[in-house]
C-alpha cells in the first residue's frame, strides 16, 4: 500500500480528506513536524531532505512531495466518478488551477509567513493584509456554486478545506465573505472531513506537537 508521511493539522492533512473523499486507501505514518521524528521511527528528513511534507511513498520505494501534486495523485487513484477528474475531462485544469492557488496564493503565501516563528507580528500583519483580495477572488468564484468545480467536491476543495481548519491560528479574518463563509460551513459539516480533524487534533496533542498554539 502507499505510504502517506503525516504530521497532524499539516498541509498533509490535505492529502488525507483527498484519500478519505475520494475512497482511496493510504497507509499513515504518523509524524512530529517540529522535532521531524517519525512514529515508526527515524527522521522525516531520511524521506524528505527538505523536512517537509506532504510525501507519498510507494511500494517500489520511490517518493512523490508537494502537497498539490500528491493530493492530485491520489484523486487520480480515485474509483468515485464523482471525485475523479481525468487528463481528458475539461475540468481537470480547474482543478488544477485552484490546486495551484490554494497551495501558492494559500498555504505558502500566507501560513508560510503567519507559521513562521521567526517573523515579526509587523511581518506577519503586512502578509495577513494580503488575503482580502485573495478571499474576494475565491468569494466571486464561489458565487452560484457549492464548490470549487461546481456542485461537486474535487480535490482541489481537499485543499481549500485544509486552509479552513488553520485559518483561526492563523488569525485570518473571512467573515466577512458570505460565500466563502458558506462555503466553509459547508465543507467542514461533511462527514469524512469532520471526523479526520477531531483525529488529528486528538493526535496533534498526543505528538506534543504544538506548532499552531498561540
Amino acid at each position: 500500500m502507499t505510504t502517506l508521511y503525516h504530521a497532524p493539522l499539516t498541509c498533509s492533512l490535505a492529502a488525507r480528506f483527498a484519500a478519505a473523499e475520494g475512497g482511496v486507501n493510504l497507509d499513515i505514518v504518523p509524524l512530529n513536524l517540529g522535532t521531524k521524528e517519525l512514529a515508526t521511527g527515524g527522521s522525516l528528513y531520511d524521506i524528505n531532505p527538505l523536512g517537509q511534507v506532504s510525501v507519498l511513498e510507494f511500494k517500489d520505494g520511490t517518493k512523490l512531495t508537494e502537497t498539490s501534486t500528491v493530493i492530485n495523485w491520489i484523486q487520480s487513484q480515485s474509483i468515485n466518478d464523482d471525485f475523479r477528474i481525468d487528463p481528458s475531462d475539461p475540468g481537470y485544469f480547474q482543478m488544477l488551477r485552484w490546486l495551484a492557488f490554494c497551495a501558492t496564493e494559500l498555504h505558502k503565501g500566507l501560513f508560510r509567513v503567519v507559521f513562521y516563528q521567526e517573523a515579526t507580528e509587523e511581518v506577519k500583519n503586512r502578509v495577513r493584509a494580503l488575503a482580502p483580495l485573495r478571499f474576494e477572488v475565491l468569494e466571486n468564484h464561489l458565487n452560484g456554486r457549492d464548490y470549487l468545480l461546481g456542485n461537486r467536491f474535487s480535490a482541489a476543495d481537499a485543499y481549500l478545506t485544509w486552509f479552513f481548519v488553520l485559518s483561526g491560528y492563523a488569525q485570518i479574518d473571512h467573515s466577512k465573505y458570505p460565500n466563502l463563509e458558506a462555503y466553509r460551513q459547508r465543507v467542514l459539516s461533511r462527514p469524512a472531513i469532520r471526523a479526520l480533524i477531531e483525529s488529528d487534533t486528538q493526535l496533534d496533542q498526543e505528538l506534543r506537537q504544538n506548532l499552531f498554539a498561540g
